[in-house]
C-alpha cells in the first residue's frame, strides 16, 4: 500500500508539474500577445470582473471538492445530491451577480463594469455541471488527464481571446474567455468520466461532508476576498490603469505561484489525506513539501527582484514599465506566500476547517485594516504593507502548526531559511557589483545562468538531503520506470 501511494503521488506530481508548466508557458505566451493588443485600463476592468468571478467560484464549490476528496468512501446518492446542489448554486450565483451588477458598477464609478459582470456570470451555470466529474478524477489522483484537460482548455480559450482582441472586442475578449473555458472544460470532463447522476436527492447523505465543507467554504471566502483585496482597494482609490499595472506585476509573479504553489497543494492534499492519522509520516511529507516549495519559490522570487526592469520592458513593452518596481516588492512578499498555503493544507487534512476559518478571518481583518490605512499614504506604503503582512502570516502559521500538531518550529524555519540565505547573499553581490542602472538584455543573458548555477549549488550544499531526495525522484521514480517501459515496448 505504501509503495502504491508513493508511486501514485510521484506520478501525480510528475503529470501535475508537466501540465502546470505547460499551462504556464501557453498562458504566458497568450498574455504577452494580449499585453500588446489591449491597454492597462482594459486589463484593470477585467481584473475587477475576475475578483467577482473568483468569489462566486468559491460559493459554487462551497468547499465540497476538498470535503469529498478527503472522505475515504462516498456513496452514489451523495454524489448525485451534490451534483444537483451544485447546479442550483450555479443558478443562484449567476442571478445574484446580475442583480447586484449595477451596485458594484456604481461603487467603482464605471458603467461598463455592469455589462461585463452580467456577461461573465453565465460561466457559473456552465461550470456547475463539471464539479463532480472533476472531484472523482482528483480522488483517483488522476492528474494525467486533468493536466491534459487544463492544457487543452487553456490553448482553446486563449486562441479565441486573441482572435476577439484582434477583431476589436477589447475588454470583452478577456471576459468571454472564462465562458469559453467553462464550455470546453465541462464537455471534456463528461466525455472522460463514466459516472452519471441518478434521480435521487438526500440531504441526510451529505450532512457529514457538508459540515466539514462549511468550514472550507468560509475559509475560501475569507482568503479569496483578502487575496484580491488589493485589487479592490486600488480600484477604489486609484485609476483602472493603476489596477492594470499592479495586476501585470502580480500576474508576472503569479507565473510561479500558479505553477508550484497550487501544484504542491493539489498533489499533496490527496496524498496527505491518506496518511492523516500517521503523524510521523505526515510530518515527513510536510517538511519535504516545505523544502521543495522553498527551493523553487526563493529562486524565482530572487530572479524577479534582480531582473524586474528588463523583464517587464522586453516582455510587455514600455507602456508597462511602471509594473517593474511593483514586481520587486511583490517578489519579496512572495518568498513566504506558498508556505502559508501548505500550512492551510495541513489544517484541512487534520479536519481543523472551522477553527482555521475563524483564525484566518481574524488575521485577514487585521491585514485589511492595515492595507486600508497604508493605501491612503500612497502606493509605496501600500506595497510595503503587503510585505509586512506576508511575513507576519508566515510566522503565525508556523507557530500555530507547532502549537496544534507539535511540528518543530526550528525544523519548519530551517527548511525555508536554508534556501533563503544563499539567494540573499547572491542578490546582494549582483546588485552591488553587476546590476546596471538601465534596462539591459546582456544583464539577463549573463546574470540568469550565473545566479542559477550559484544558487542551486549553494542550496544543495546547505541541504544535501533535499539533493538526494530530488535525485531519487528523478532517477528511481520517473526516469527509470519510463526507461523500463520504453525497453518493454
Amino acid at each position: 500500500m505504501l509503495d502504491n501511494l508513493k508511486s501514485k503521488s510521484v506520478s501525480a506530481f510528475g503529470w501535475a508539474l508537466g501540465g502546470q508548466l505547460s499551462n504556464q508557458g501557453i498562458g504566458f505566451i497568450i498574455s504577452l500577445i494580449l499585453a500588446r493588443l489591449l491597454t492597462p485600463e482594459e486589463f484593470g476592468l477585467a481584473a475587477l470582473v475576475l475578483v467577482v468571478n473568483l468569489v462566486g467560484q468559491v460559493f459554487l464549490d462551497a468547499g465540497l471538492s476538498m470535503g469529498l476528496i478527503r472522505k475515504k468512501e462516498i456513496s452514489h446518492t451523495e454524489l448525485s445530491t451534490f451534483f444537483y446542489l451544485n447546479i442550483f448554486l450555479g443558478i443562484v450565483i449567476m442571478l445574484t451577480i446580475i442583480i447586484t451588477s449595477d451596485l458594484i458598477s456604481a461603487l467603482f464609478a464605471n458603467k461598463n463594469l455592469s455589462v461585463l459582470l452580467q456577461l461573465s456570470s453565465l460561466q457559473f451555470f456552465i461550470s456547475s455541471f463539471g464539479l463532480m466529474p472533476s472531484v472523482l478524477l482528483k480522488r483517483d489522483i488522476n492528474f494525467r488527464f486533468l493536466s491534459q484537460l487544463d492544457l487543452g482548455v487553456n490553448i482553446g480559450s486563449g486562441i479565441v481571446t486573441i482572435i476577439l482582441a484582434l477583431l476589436g472586442f477589447g475588454v470583452y475578449s478577456l471576459v468571454l474567455r472564462s465562458i469559453v473555458s467553462s464550455f470546453i472544460n465541462v464537455g471534456l470532463l463528461w466525455r472522460r468520466t463514466k459516472w452519471r447522476p441518478s434521480f435521487v436527492f438526500s440531504m441526510a447523505s451529505i450532512k457529514a461532508t457538508f459540515s466539514y465543507s462549511s468550514g472550507i467554504l468560509g475559509l475560501g471566502i475569507v482568503n479569496t476576498l483578502f487575496d484580491n483585496f488589493s485589487t479592490i482597494l486600488i480600484g477604489k482609490f486609484f485609476t483602472f490603469s493603476t489596477i492594470g499595472i499592479y495586476n501585470r506585476a502580480a500576474s508576472t509573479r503569479g507565473l510561479i505561484f500558479k505553477s508550484f504553489g497550487p501544484l504542491f497543494n493539489k498533489v499533496f492534499f490527496p496524498v496527505l489525506s491518506k496518511i492523516q492519522d500517521d503523524d510521523k509520516r505526515l510530518l515527513s511529507y510536510y517538511l519535504k513539501a516545505i523544502k521543495m516549495v522553498s527551493l523553487f519559490t526563493v529562486f524565482f522570487m530572487a530572479m524577479f527582484f534582480l531582473f524586474a526592469d528588463s523583464l517587464i520592458y522586453y516582455l510587455y513593452g514600455e507602456p508597462w514599465m511602471d509594473a517593474a518596481p511593483i514586481l520587486k516588492v511583490l517578489a519579496i512578499a512572495g518568498l513566504v506566500l506558498p508556505l502559508s498555503g501548505i500550512n492551510l493544507n495541513l489544517f484541512m487534512v487534520k479536519g481543523k476547517t472551522k477553527f482555521l476559518m475563524r483564525y484566518e478571518l481574524v488575521k485577514h481583518i487585521l491585514a485589511a485594516c492595515l492595507m486600508i490605512i497604508s493605501i491612503r499614504f500612497g502606493m509605496g506604503y501600500f506595497l510595503k504593507c503587503l510585505v509586512v503582512i506576508a511575513f507576519l502570516f508566515y510566522l503565525l502559521n508556523t507557530v500555530l502548526t507547532f502549537k496544534l500538531f507539535n511540528f518543530s518550529i526550528k525544523r519548519q524555519f530551517m527548511a525555508f531559511i536554508s534556501k533563503l540565505m544563499p539567494a540573499l547573499g547572491l542578490v546582494v553581490i549582483l546588485e552591488i557589483f553587476i546590476a546596471p542602472k538601465e534596462v539591459s538584455l546582456s544583464y539577463i543573458l549573463i546574470g540568469v545562468p550565473l545566479f542559477t548555477l550559484a544558487y542551486f549549488a549553494l542550496a544543495f550544499l546547505m541541504d544535501k538531503d533535499l539533493f538526494f531526495l530530488i535525485k531519487d525522484i528523478l532517477i528511481k521514480d520517473i526516469l527509470k520506470p519510463k526507461f523500463q517501459h520504453f525497453v518493454k515496448k
